[in-house]
């Protein structure tokens, strides 16, 4: 649901400028990535170094460009248009618009053992790698459902993008 959420996050900061002539700062989003999506919360330099392991960590996710494990966080790369569901919004331009990152970090734990598994490391070592390059405006949480509940304590909406 990533791409997806992605999308709908765009389109909220576009139609709140469009319709009511409200300036990305006039308006707060927070994206959670937890479970399969929570890979995408790395740095380039881990796709690069963990890719195989990151893609099946990732629900089986293979490059649409390649049909292999990503090399490169796909959700911030060009190139890949309507190949993604995010239609070419990337992270990074959402960050531009003010987005924060919410990273599940029991996801980021079977991560970690996922991809100490696979490279024979240290699962904690992995684990505080992981965490030590995570993308701009992410912010490690307890857990995505945490993040979530906590976000609508003080007044966010939820939206479920799949």
């Amino acid at each position: 649901g990533l791409g997806k959420g992605m999308l709908f996050a765009n389109t909220f900061f576009l139609a709140n400028q469009n319709g009511y002539g409200l300036g990305n700062a006039d308006a707060a989003v927070v994206i959670v990535m937890r479970h399969n999506s929570t890979g995408f919360a790395f740095s380039e330099a881990m796709w690069a170094k963990y890719g195989t392991a990151m893609g099946e960590a990732s629900g089986n996710f293979d490059d649409p460009k390649t049909k292999t494990k990503p090399t490169v966080n796909v959700f911030n790369a060009s190139g890949y248009g309507s190949s993604l569901p995010n239609n070419a919004v990337t992270l990074d331009s959402l960050i531009g618009r003010g987005v924060h990152f919410a990273v599940c970090q029991m996801a980021s734990r079977r991560y970690a053992g996922a991809i100490a598994a696979a490279h024979k490391l240290d699962a904690e070592a992995v684990y505080k790698e992981l965490t030590s390059n995570l993308i701009r405006n992410a912010h490690m949480v307890p857990a995505g459902i945490v993040a979530v509940n906590r976000a609508q304590e003080r007044g966010y909406a939820f939206a479920n993008a799949g």
